[in-house]
């Protein structure tokens, strides 16, 4: 399994907090790991204005990269992705866990969630469920 370097969780959080500051909050952010290529993606879920528009999110993800380059180290933008609304993945994640509106730093490898095994995610944030207290 390919590593997921420091420089890039740190650019991931970085990116995370620009698409909050531009308005774009995505209620789901994080690195997913796929065995098949050998590589991690930077995956947005539920980001604000977006829904299930790539053209949209290519546009507006690419505009916001370009600008910040500087500060996103180990971060290309063949590296990022919008996740569907309804993808699996984006279910399984929420069904064990809800970050609020917070930035952490969860890591799942080799995980069994729900019957489906995680190769690795490192997560940042999700919050797609409103939970009540």
């Amino acid at each position: 399994m390919k590593a997921l370097t420091q420089t890039m969780m740190e650019s991931g959080k970085t990116f995370v907090e620009l698409l909050d500051d531009s308005g774009r909050k995505p209620k789901a952010a994080f690195w997913i790991y796929n065995p098949e290529l050998d590589e991690w993606i930077l995956l947005f879920g539920h980001v604000k204005g977006i829904n299930d528009d790539d053209a949209k999110f290519n546009e507006t993800v690419g505009a916001l990269y370009a600008s910040n380059r500087e500060q996103l180290p180990g971060l290309n933008m063949t590296d990022i992705g919008l996740a569907q609304e309804n993808a699996p993945i984006l279910e399984l994640l929420d069904s064990v866990v809800n970050t609020g509106d917070e930035i952490l730093g969860i890591s799942f490898t080799n995980e069994e969630i729900l019957g489906q095994v995680i190769d690795g995610v490192f997560l940042y944030r999700m919050n797609i469920t409103e939970f009540v207290a």
